[in-house]
């Protein structure tokens, strides 16, 4: 202004407004520069004000770093208050978890016929027999450890328990015992007498029964005390090895050996096998599936439930895990895939606390007559296990305090309205969890209803039995197939565990 005294005062007002303003913001950017300068919140290369736009810029990156920082400061204070809250939900899980399993034990005991051959072995025999009677893989693993199936532990203890039960059973196979068989080795002196052969292609009405027929065989072996031989290609080997005890191509012998020891029976590939052992047309008998599946046992109850749950605890230590082939020569499924894909294939799976429901509608009315029957001899509803509706599975899980857990649905596919109305009940709808059909089949739904913490199945199918009678075998309780009316809108358990294996009630299922 003082170099140019003509100009006009408006415009020597207007330079003098910016040169005040510049003066201010360099002042302003300085003070700030070294106060952030004085916390360490400014990078090193930021240069000093040397310029009237220096400061200007300084403090731009400046704050640009400081924003950063407070960023930075925030997502890490979101982060840790995530992890607490994570933290939080798991330890009240836990809590919650611990609760529901101590709510279940309470009603959950060990069977008494286990009890008691458990406690009598344990007296009859001495530590070295205990030993003795492990196989040599067996030796190489901790006997200490719980008993587990797709990585949950069952309830029978441990592989010591486990061999020990399986000692209280007849020491003998039967027909091998010469004071009292029919049946021993061929020599000249002793000639074999009979075999019980399960052989031919085909087997009468579904798995359910196909297994219930196995079993038949197994005991009408044991009553009668003949021998029982399989042909490697019968329907029995069909079905067993699909889901257990599968085949290990490179040990064929070894499995040979282990199969016929744990069943007590004898394996043949062809007729000339059978003539080279002594069991001409003459000595062989057979039973079709429909004559085994009709096969009723003499036994008292406590000795049929015993041998039965030995023969169950015997096939589910040998559970197919996606290794070997059956005898067809097809790689097996994993029959824990249906845990895996519901639960994930980690530790927590372990852990999980879940229920079962099995729906099976058993073809409409021919459904509708079986559980008539059943509930005559029973005293269970004659409808509700066959229509599972939202009001009998809630009068179940609800005083177990099972309503906070997942619920897993298994079914034949057959009635889709039972699953809708579960899916649409607002309390049940949340927890209930499908396999999905990538790893759905009959060996996956079976074990996730074998390894749950409640089971809820339907008396007049025969895989729910089959499952119901697994679970007895493993020691687990909370199996509810027999539930009548309680006259207050609920339902209670009209007939315990027993009754799955009684044949006053369940009658050729049984």
């Amino acid at each position: 202004t003082i170099q140019n005294p003509h100009l006009h005062p408006t415009v020597m007002v207007t330079k003098l407004q910016k040169g005040v303003a510049i003066a201010v913001l360099t002042s302003v950017a300085s003070i700030a520069y070294y106060i952030l300068s004085y916390q360490n919140l400014l990078p090193d290369e930021l240069e000093p004000p040397s310029s009237p736009l220096t400061p200007q810029r300084n403090e731009i990156r400046a704050l640009t770093v400081l924003d950063g920082r407070i960023e930075a400061y925030v997502r890490r204070q979101q982060k840790i208050a995530l992890r607490r809250q994570q933290s939080a939900i798991a330890s009240a899980k836990k809590r919650e978890r611990r609760e529901t399993l101590r709510k279940l034990d309470r009603k959950n005991h060990l069977p008494k016929f286990i009890d008691r051959a458990l406690n009598l072995r344990q007296q009859q025999l001495s530590p070295d027999e205990q030993r003795l009677q492990l196989t040599h893989d067996e030796r190489q693993l901790d006997l200490s450890a719980p008993q587990t199936i797709c990585g949950r532990p069952t309830a029978i203890g441990t592989l010591q328990d486990f061999n020990l039960l399986r000692q209280s059973q007849k020491p003998t196979c039967p027909g091998t015992n010469p004071q009292t068989s029919n049946n021993v080795n061929s020599d000249e002196n002793n000639p074999p007498k009979s075999l019980l052969l399960l052989d031919g292609g085909k087997a009468r009405g579904r798995t359910g029964n196909n297994l219930v027929e196995f079993l038949h065989a197994l005991q009408y072996s044991r009553d009668h005390d003949i021998r029982l031989g399989v042909m490697t290609g019968s329907w029995a080997m069909r079905v067993l090895l699909k889901m257990w005890m599968a085949i290990d191509l490179e040990n064929e012998e070894e499995w040979v050996a282990r199969f016929e020891e744990a069943f007590c029976l004898k394996i043949f590939r062809n007729e000339e096998e059978l003539v080279a052992a002594g069991y001409t047309r003459d000595k062989i008998s057979r039973m079709d599936t429909k004559e085994l599946f009709w096969y009723v046992s003499s036994e008292p109850l406590e000795e049929y439930m015993s041998s039965q749950a030995e023969d169950l605890r015997v096939l589910w230590r040998g559970y197919n895990t996606g290794m070997g082939v059956d005898s067809s020569g097809e790689v097996v499924n994993d029959m824990c895939s249906g845990i895996n894909a519901v639960f994930g294939n980690g530790e927590d799976k372990s852990e999980v606390v879940y229920s079962v429901i099995h729906s099976r509608s058993l073809e409409g009315e021919p459904g509708y007559r079986l559980l008539s029957n059943v509930s005559k001899h029973s005293g269970c509803d004659p409808v509700a296990a066959l229509e599972m509706r939202p009001e009998y599975i809630k009068s179940i899980l609800k005083p177990l305090g099972m309503l906070q857990h997942p619920i897993v649905f298994i079914t034949d596919g057959q009635s889709f309205e039972v699953l809708q109305r579960l899916l649409t009940d607002p309390d049940i709808g949340p927890l209930i969890r499908l396999v999905p059909e990538e790893a759905s089949w009959i060996g996956g739904d079976m074990t996730l209803g074998l390894m749950s913490n409640v089971f809820i199945g339907n008396p007049a199918s025969t895989f729910s039995g089959f499952i119901a009678k697994s679970r007895v075998a493993m020691g687990f309780g909370h199996n509810y197939l027999f539930m009548s009316k309680d006259g207050k809108g609920g339902y209670r358990p009209s007939c315990g565990d027993v009754c799955i294996f009684n044949s006053k009630v369940m009658g050729v299922m049984s």
